[in-house]
């Protein structure tokens, strides 16, 4: 059953004055907390912050000069990822091969949210929770703008297709218009094992949404024969709120992980509750991998309840094995395994979890 929370009425009338896309981070922002597990009692009274703070980091870019570029990667302008669909994760290596003023003039999106979640750890270690809710307000619009398709594309305002001015039809009005129907329950919370695995994938995820964007902005103009009247948006919204509402849904659940999982790095506590190893879920569990289907890549995450040795195995829809994603001996706790498929012809497969005597397999669907 989904469930549905609504704004404080003072937080909604703050935004009357802002721009929709305000709206939509505060959206996202406020529903974190349908992820949230007990154990963060600190969390629910954030909810209401984050989602008034939501949009601080915009604000600053008429200030900051070195604020714009956080928002957007235009990730389809680096040769590698056109090739191979992917780019270095070190900051430094991408530098070292493009040179700043590239990287920069490209935007530096992954590693704003991954600087952030460093700063939020250090200001968890440090107990200091109003430092810790102000960064966790600037996580949460970073992770936010990675999962708006336009904000991660050379394309951004569909200058490149004749459809100039997509971004604020999608982005802030169709968002504004359509606000009371995007309702969506939380996902499961997890441990982040290899942050910036985690956060690339899901920009490379959310990528896949580009055409999406642009392909339904086309249609209903074609529709509408205009991209202003009631038409138009009506039409938008129909061709878009499904994947629309599943990055929202994406986007707050993601923040609840990385917040979550830096309270754990830090071993600290808000509210007296201690964060550490102990409060991650116990015994062995296999989850869905995310997304699903998916094209070209997947996560799969794993739990363990102690330190064991793990094999992860890919196999066919003949039980052919494939690929054997994992073979390594790994801690206690939260794991995600990265499958990509790119060379992989489209259909269903399986994997397969062994740990000991712990087995468990699940379906996958790779769409080409």
């Amino acid at each position: 059953m989904k469930r549905r929370f609504f704004l404080p009425a003072a937080i909604l009338l703050s935004l009357c004055f802002l721009g929709w896309g305000s709206v939509g981070h505060s959206i996202i922002s406020y529903n974190t907390i349908l992820s949230a597990l007990p154990q963060m009692s600190f969390f629910q009274s954030w909810a209401s912050f984050l989602a008034a703070h939501a949009s601080d980091a915009d604000n600053r870019k008429s200030s900051d000069p070195t604020e714009s570029p956080k928002h957007y990667i235009d990730i389809d302008e680096y040769p590698e990822f056109v090739a191979t669909g992917a780019i270095p994760q070190d900051y430094d290596s991408v530098v070292a091969v493009h040179g700043s003023s590239f990287v920069i003039d490209q935007g530096t999106l992954p590693w704003a949210i991954l600087n952030t979640a460093d700063s939020l750890r250090a200001a968890f270690a440090a107990g200091d929770s109003n430092k810790a809710m102000l960064i966790a307000a600037d996580l949460g619009h970073y992770i936010a703008d990675a999962h708006m398709p336009l904000h991660i594309t050379k394309n951004y305002n569909g200058q490149y297709t004749g459809q100039t001015g997509v971004h604020s039809r999608y982005e802030s009005t169709l968002i504004g218009k359509f606000r009371d129907q995007i309702v969506y329950d939380g996902d499961s919370l997890r441990y982040i094992d290899d942050l910036p695995s985690y956060i690339f994938t899901m920009i490379y995820h959310n990528y896949a949404y580009v055409d999406s964007v642009l392909e339904a902005d086309a249609a209903a103009r074609a529709y509408a024969g205009n991209t202003q009247d009631t038409a138009y948006y009506n039409k938008l919204w129909e061709l878009t709120k499904d994947f629309t509402i599943g990055l929202f849904r994406g986007a707050s659940n993601k923040i609840a992980c990385v917040v979550y999982t830096e309270w754990v790095n830090a071993g600290g506590s808000l509210s007296g509750v201690a964060a550490s190893r102990e409060n991650l879920p116990s015994g062995y569990h296999l989850s869905q991998n995310y997304p699903n289907p998916f094209n070209p890549t997947t996560s799969i995450s794993y739990t363990l309840p102690r330190d064991a040795h793990v094999v992860i195995t890919i196999y066919d829809a003949l039980g052919r094995e494939v690929q054997t994603l994992v073979n390594a001996d790994k801690s206690a706790g939260h794991h995600v395994a990265s499958f990509d498929a790119g060379a992989m012809a489209g259909g269903i497969y399986f994997y397969r979890f062994a740990s000991g005597q712990h087995s468990a397999v699940k379906k996958m669907v790779v769409v080409k």
